[in-house]
């Protein structure tokens, strides 16, 4: 007779800890996996809202007044020529650039929030992107023109 035995347990035991096992694996990886996403979206997204503050500029300087909407802006900048838009465009994470790209919030695809004052002696405007990702300028506080939330 040996002195070691071979272990016996029951097949459905062996089962039943297989089956834990991997439910354990799936929820360890699963918030990570979701937190990747959220980091995604979220460059994404401010990267979309540089893009539009850099638009936003060039169309401050060509019109002496911030674009009043999303739509405007787009409008102007497909009147640029491609060398213009290649110093505009800051690379996304997700897609390539173009012009609609400034459009919409890339994790709900709701539209941004676009605010802009030109009746006061400094012009403001304020872009918020629906998602809670940050926010551009303001129009209240004269220090935060063209100022992003995330770079302070």
């Amino acid at each position: 007779m040996s002195v070691y035995q071979e272990a016996k347990g029951s097949p459905i035991l062996k089962g039943v800890i297989v089956v834990l096992l991997g439910i354990l694996l799936y929820v360890l990886y699963e918030p990570y996996q979701i937190r990747e996403q959220e980091e995604t979206f979220r460059r994404e997204s401010r990267a979309r809202m540089t893009n539009i503050r850099q638009a936003q500029l060039l169309y401050i300087s060509e019109h002496n007044q911030y674009a009043s909407n999303l739509d405007t802006l787009v409008a102007f900048i497909k009147t640029r020529p491609d060398s213009v838009l290649q110093v505009l465009s800051r690379p996304l994470v997700l897609t390539s650039f173009v012009p609609e790209s400034l459009l919409l919030a890339p994790k709900s695809g709701r539209p941004y929030r676009l605010t802009s004052v030109d009746t006061t002696v400094i012009k403001k405007y304020l872009l918020e992107d629906p998602d809670g990702y940050g926010s551009i300028g303001s129009l209240t506080d004269d220090t935060r023109v063209n100022k992003a939330t995330w770079e302070e």
